[in-house]
């Protein structure tokens, strides 16, 4: 630090701090821009801000580090000047985030604060890096031994919710210097914190559930379309095992609907029927709300579908539909029964009922064009298909009936 700095008043400091705001503002405004579209080409949702500190907030860092250091402003670098903070909805995004950030950048320093609390203590947490600007957006003529010394910029990286405790916990101690003494207040925010620490991790529960929950259920409907073509069984009265359908052990009892959803998908997707339908009809005996249950019953008639057992799953669908007229998946996959029976009149009456409530939707819309070709009715077919190809020309299920559709005599 430039040993001017004792002898020289604090307003010819801001001056000449002031004479580099702009661009140290241009400079924050490209490195951000970089790092942004960094992110979005991997696929990071997250919100980024960035500031140039103001000189007050600058000018107090140097006293209080100067007075730490015993009255030395040569011994003081202050390196957050240029400030980037990067807010990620999830737990994961951080480290995905801080990852990425060290592989695109020269991290000169990299500090995880709140990793040494004990367990019992929760506070600030963030991971703050110092990264090196690139050269071709830091000019040399911005270097200066008063206030940048070397092209920095620290970054903080934290979820939303360490973010706002970040606020309220600057607010409370940092700006307004209070530190509550009596236990009670201290419990208090420990408490606050806790919650906030608390409720991150269920958040990435709940996306880790998620995922692996969208994830059975694509692959759930890759079983049902795999089905689509297998011979109706049409002397089928009664499933395997229905007998212990009516009611789930004391452990599943105990377990959530979402749990014993996803476990029934689990089992449906690894062709269990027998199972998936004794856990799906367990759901249904229990108080669930219309909503749920009209789900419920839509999986179950696709396991029933997708086992041979195609009246048990008409019934399911026909029952989603008395409770909910405009239900147009339980409508769609009553349309893919009456197709599997050949009955294109009804098949067709539900995809139009389909296609009438959701107009762009390209399942539905493939699924008429592939009954059309069922049917006999190619030049219909070819019609569909290129009109879904106007929408989305690389929608892969319209793509595949195009093909076919090519070699057949109109």
């Amino acid at each position: 630090m430039n040993t001017n700095f004792p002898h020289e008043s604090k307003k010819s400091l801001e001056k000449r701090y002031l004479q580099y705001t702009l661009q140290f503002n241009d400079v924050l405004d490209n490195f951000t821009h970089l790092i942004s579209n960094a992110f979005s080409s991997k696929g990071l949702s997250v919100t980024i801000r960035h500031r140039v500190k103001n000189f007050e907030s600058w000018y107090a860092k140097l006293l209080r580090q100067a007075t730490a250091s015993g009255g030395s402003f040569e011994a003081v670098t202050i390196t957050d000047i240029l400030g980037i903070r990067i807010i990620c909805p999830y737990l994961e995004d951080v480290e995905l985030t801080s990852n990425l950030l060290q592989e695109l950048y020269k991290v000169i320093e990299i500090e995880t604060k709140g990793a040494d609390y004990p367990s019992n203590h929760f506070g600030y947490e963030s991971v703050h890096f110092l990264l090196r600007i690139p050269e071709e957006i830091f000019p040399n003529s911005l270097i200066s031994p008063e206030f940048l010394p070397s092209p920095v910029c620290e970054v903080q990286v934290r979820t939303i919710l360490q973010e706002a405790w970040a606020e309220v916990d600057h607010e409370l101690n940092y700006k307004s210097s209070f530190s509550p003494l009596d236990e009670p207040l201290k419990r208090k925010l420990s408490a606050l914190n806790a919650t906030l620490t608390l409720s991150d991790i269920m958040f990435q529960e709940i996306r880790d559930y998620q995922r692996t929950f969208h994830k059975a259920l694509k692959q759930r409907k890759k079983t049902f379309y795999k089905s689509i073509h297998q011979e109706y069984n049409e002397g089928a009265a009664d499933f395997p095992a229905m007998e212990k359908t009516k009611n789930l052990s004391d452990n599943h009892l105990q377990k959530t609907i979402d749990s014993l959803l996803l476990q029934g998908l689990l089992a449906h997707n690894k062709e269990n029927f027998a199972e998936a339908v004794n856990i799906y009809t367990g759901i249904l005996s229990s108080n669930i709300s219309e909503e749920i249950k009209k789900l419920i019953l839509i999986h179950r008639g696709m396991a029933y579908f997708s086992s041979g057992f195609n009246q048990l799953a008409l019934e399911d669908f026909n029952h989603v539909l008395r409770i909910d007229p405009e239900n147009t998946k339980a409508r769609y996959y009553r349309a893919v029964h009456f197709r599997n029976l050949k009955n294109y009149e009804k098949a067709f009456k539900d995809l139009e009922k389909c296609i009438s409530l959701e107009p762009l939707n390209l399942e539905y819309l493939t699924a008429k064009a592939e009954t059309q070709e069922e049917s006999g009715d190619i030049k219909e077919a070819l019609a569909g298909c290129s009109y879904i190809l106007r929408i989305d020309h690389n929608f892969k299920p319209a793509l595949r009936l195009m093909e076919r559709l090519k070699g057949k005599p109109l």
